[in-house]
């Protein structure tokens, strides 16, 4: 794939961060497959939920996010299941890196290249990618 490819699928994953309803975080994702099927992701709820990602930590009086929430590399992962469609070989584009599962999820799917944006509180999920033989890739965004 040419970089300007990259660039425009890292543009696409931008561009589908802002239909979140996250208030600490809008992620957004795209992941392509060996064959060239778009499919797009971000992180929000289950359909029929309410689309409120955070709620306030009663301790300290802080938005943290609520343990329902469906990252969008999953969401990804999701739409490619519910269609049918291989994920094996696929390329995946997200704009903050992997959470370590959402890491273990994308290794378990078969996917062989993540390009991500800004970086996770925690390396982990980068790491276990690049153990894996995962090719992954930092974007300027």
């Amino acid at each position: 794939m040419k970089p300007e490819e990259h660039s425009l699928h890292m543009q696409q994953a931008l561009m589908y961060a802002r239909r979140s309803k996250g208030v600490r975080a809008k992620v957004g994702a795209l992941l392509v497959t060996a064959n060239g099927v778009l499919l797009p992701g971000y992180n929000g709820t289950a359909p029929g939920r309410s689309n409120d990602l955070e709620r306030v930590d009663m301790k300290t009086g802080e938005l943290v996010t609520k343990t329902e929430v469906i990252h969008a590399e999953l969401n990804c992962i999701i739409k490619a299941a519910r269609e049918g469609i291989s994920c094996k070989g696929s390329t995946v584009y997200v704009t903050l890196s992997p959470c370590e599962h959402c890491a273990a999820l994308l290794l378990s799917c078969g996917v062989s290249s993540v390009f991500y944006g800004e970086v996770y509180k925690s390396e982990d999920g980068i790491n276990l990618l690049k153990q894996s033989g995962v090719q992954v890739h930092h974007v300027e965004t």
